[in-house]
């Protein structure tokens, strides 16, 4: 996994926010692996599969849990590969 694997991941947004986490908190982790991933971050596997993220506001839609849940997945597996 590359840095631009990261950078360029989509996410579907969920109908309803009890299956969602919130986009601002999922993005700036993500930077956080992207920057890990050259060199300039510390994030381990560890740190990707036990990260929680919030569900968005009343109202609001956010990422869809299961897709972003995955990435992480394989991205902590691509870090303990390194």
């Amino acid at each position: 996994m590359s840095p631009e694997d990261v950078r360029d991941i989509t996410f579907s947004l969920a109908l309803m926010s009890k299956n969602a986490y919130d986009e601002a908190e999922v993005d700036a982790f993500l930077d956080r692996i992207e920057a890990t991933l050259r060199g300039e971050d510390s994030l381990t596997a560890r740190d990707l599969r036990e990260v929680a993220f919030t569900h968005p506001g009343l109202g609001r839609r956010g990422y869809t849990k299961d897709e972003v849940d995955k990435f992480l997945d394989q991205a902590a597996a691509a870090l303990e590969a390194r």
